[in-house]
């Protein structure tokens, strides 16, 4: 029978809430806030604005016994196999409707039945319709399971089970009893991915329909964990009735498509579609059999809900095997959905922990199969999700997860074959788009950090000192904000202007530095787990700044951990054309940066208004908003001037905070990248900035900064955004490379 926790002895509170809260903090480190639903619009003007749903992953696991998993791992592949069976039959013979078995006016006049897909399994030589699948299930008080819902359209859930189990295991006590592993569920879903097509070392590509998805974080895990990538419809492409992924190297096939959109949104072109997330023809290369899709195109007739209450009984009739896990969704009961009155008698309650304390709640538990040659595999473990009162049990609101445990030792036949496949290095394989985010990633992040150091400069400035030693670092502030020229005039009192100077930097800061992690969000596979955790502490930072917006100390641990972001992305990302598009876009932002802080010493310095004291002060503001004040200290013994600081900040390159540093950093990058048609031009603008000094005016800043804003747009228009009629020429495949 089944179990709870109680099977290990629940514990006390406090121990508990200290688990919850390390929890918490490991979810937080993986994405799994999903932050990005309260972030600023992409650089490509798409707006995030899907309400935030973060979940907690509770500290006390659902139990399964070892016995009563045998039962319920038989029943979910039957129910899998019943599915299978009526898609067949749905566009093929069916059999159901000529018999009566089924209304044809209600299979017609579903706008879920995809009539692009009947018949297409014999023309495309589909080897199955169903790859994943996954079924909800509750458990009455006396022991029942009943199915309360299919999921074959898009199966969500295997990359937060195996989330919710990795945080988990760091953190749970060791159990009296041995416990399941999940670790091979990756491979069978390898696999049963693999085995859809006959192509040896097919290239498999999962479909997203971007960030804004409220699964996006387990789409990125799962892409990063298999090793595949994360695409969107703009990065792909049907040509020659093949399907091409749109990368910086030119056109790859793509022999797989994980699709995690619905049914109706993957090809536009077809009747009864809605949304512009899917790939315009992708069905042609479908029915040419040059692509394999999972699941099945045509298979979310199966969620219909007027048609969910017949394949219990039509299952049964075409198969000849009653199904062990019933139906009893409240789809199909159109009535209440509470759970109690859904299975006709008190559901399982187990214990969870609620604001500290234990509080029994029922739960409803998602189990998930896969299909390969090698027949169907369970995987020992699943979703649990708590439900509230009133709550509907197919979309619990609290989004409090548990993790589900199975019982006893592991089966040799569940341990994975290796999946023999030609090994391909796909460094140089970036698409388009993820190049265009890592691009925009690079920015926003060096913008964040002088924008964070001038805030903080500001805001560290004593009346002591006077308020016009503070007024560089507010001019080079209203420079990187994009404030007016008068922004500086008609204040009050001097205390007036620097608050206000340093609220409106942090309004700016959380702008660059939301825009930042929605860009991360989106190229997740790219980056560490460690840069995650760096990323969720950004994001933490971010939601408090706004309360604490003249806060030094936020200010420095927002620059610790933009610093440390910087780190990871020198020494932790392998150099390849990915990286050198962020990186491009790094010193392009900080060669600005150098240039308009040595703009800002220049004026500094003319400024009559200024007292020596003050001036050699504005000039100390302006290295330090620019990190440079500890080198210039270290490498001079006199005081702060002009021309020392113009050295350091634009033409000495020993200095990596320096123009002429940021300029060879972006011949390097565009040397690497391919982008011959720039270098010249950036190595012009690197004598032009060798040639300014102390007497040059305001306009020669102005000037290169204005080239410099050509050549980075002119990069993004050509190298990261393709003309639509460039995509039709000479596909080609990647070289497999050498075989493992």
């Amino acid at each position: 029978m089944g179990a709870t926790a109680g099977a290990f002895g629940l514990g006390d509170p406090a121990h508990l809430a200290r688990q919850q809260t390390a929890i918490d903090r490991l979810l937080m480190a993986e994405g799994a806030g999903h932050v990005v639903h309260d972030l600023p619009a992409r650089a490509d003007g798409r707006n995030v604005t899907l309400a935030s749903r973060p979940w907690r992953l509770d500290p006390i696991p659902y139990v399964v016994s070892a016995d009563e998993f045998v039962w319920l791992e038989e029943a979910v592949a039957r129910r899998m196999r019943m599915l299978e069976a009526i898609l067949d039959d749905l566009y093929g013979e069916r059999s159901l409707v000529a018999d009566g078995q089924i209304d044809p006016a209600m299979l017609w006049g579903s706008t879920d039945y995809r009539l692009a897909a009947v018949g297409a399994a014999e023309r495309r030589n589909q080897k199955r319709w169903l790859s994943t699948y996954a079924v909800d299930v509750v458990r009455r008080a006396d022991g029942a399971w009943f199915a309360i819902a299919d999921l074959v359209d898009t199966s969500v859930g295997v990359g937060y089970m195996l989330l919710d189990r990795r945080v988990h295991e760091q953190v749970a006590d060791v159990p009296a009893e041995p416990v399941r592993s999940l670790e091979p569920s990756l491979h069978w879903l390898r696999k049963a991915l693999i085995d859809t097509t006959d192509v040896v070392g097919p290239r498999v590509v999962m479909l997203t329909s971007g960030i804004d998805h409220p699964a996006y974080v387990e789409h990125a895990y799962m892409a990063t964990q298999l090793g595949f990538n994360v695409v969107e419809g703009p990065d792909l492409v049907v040509r020659d009735h093949c399907l091409w992924l749109q990368t910086l190297g030119g056109l790859e096939r793509v022999d797989v498509l994980h699709r995690q959109i619905a049914d109706r949104q993957l090809d536009p072109l077809e009747t009864n579609t809605y949304g512009s997330a899917g790939i315009p023809a992708v069905l042609l290369a479908d029915e040419k059999s040059a692509l394999a899709i999972t699941n099945a195109h045509g298979s979310g007739v199966l969620q219909d809900p007027s048609l969910l209450g017949s394949w219990d009984r039509v299952g049964e009739a075409l198969t000849g095997e009653a199904p062990w896990l019933t139906m009893n969704s409240p789809r199909v009961a159109r009535g209440s959905t509470r759970v109690d009155d859904l299975l006709e008698a008190p559901a399982e309650r187990v214990p969870c922990l609620v604001d500290g304390q234990l509080v029994d709640h029922p739960i409803v538990i998602r189990f998930h199969a896969v299909a390969s040659d090698d027949g169907i595999t369970v995987m020992p473990g699943g979703n649990g999700r708590v439900i509230e009162a009133h709550d509907d049990p197919i979309r619990p609101t609290p989004c409090r997860a548990k993790d589900v445990w199975v019982l006893g030792d592991e089966p040799v036949s569940a341990r994975p074959a290796a999946v023999s496949a030609p090994q391909v290095d796909f460094i140089t394989s970036v698409p388009t788009r993820a190049a265009d985010s890592l691009y925009w990633m690079g920015r926003a992040s060096e913008r964040s950090e002088v924008v964070a150091r001038a805030a903080r400069v500001v805001a560290a400035a004593t009346p002591s000192v006077g308020a016009s030693a503070a007024t560089p670092a507010m001019r080079l502030l209203r420079e990187l904000i994009g404030a007016g020229p008068d922004w500086l005039d008609g204040w009050a009192s001097a205390g007036d202007l620097r608050r206000e100077a340093v609220v409106a930097g942090v309004a700016s800061l959380e702008f660059h530095i939301g825009s930042m992690l929605a860009e991360a969000a989106s190229v997740r596979e790219f980056l560490s787990t460690t840069t995650g955790r760096v990323l969720g502490e950004l994001a933490t930072t971010r939601s408090r700044l706004s309360d604490h917006p003249g806060d030094v100390d936020e200010l420095d641990s927002l620059l610790v951990e933009l610093s440390a972001f910087g780190g990871l992305w020198s020494e932790s990302v392998v150099r390849g054309p990915a990286w050198y598009f962020g990186d491009f876009a790094k010193r392009y932002e900080r060669t600005v940066v150098s240039l308009t802080s040595a703009a800002a010493a220049s004026a500094t310095n003319a400024d009559a208004s200024l007292s020596d004291p003050d001036r050699r002060r504005g000039l100390e503001s302006v290295l330090a908003a620019n990190d440079s004040l500890v080198a210039y200290r270290r490498r001079h013994r006199s005081d702060v001037e002009l021309d020392a600081v113009l050295r350091l900040l634009l033409h000495d390159d020993r200095n990596p905070r320096s123009a002429a540093a940021s300029v060879a950093g972006l011949v390097r990058n565009a040397t690497a990248i391919g982008w011959n048609a720039g270098i010249e031009r950036i190595e012009s603008v690197g004598d032009d900035i060798a040639a300014i000094g102390p007497q040059s005016p305001k306009g020669d800043f102005d000037d290169i900064i204005e080239r410099l804003h050509t050549l980075a747009a002119e990069l993004t228009s050509t190298r990261l955004v393709a003309p639509p009629h460039a995509t039709p020429v000479r596909p080609r495949t990647v070289d497999p490379g050498a075989v493992a």
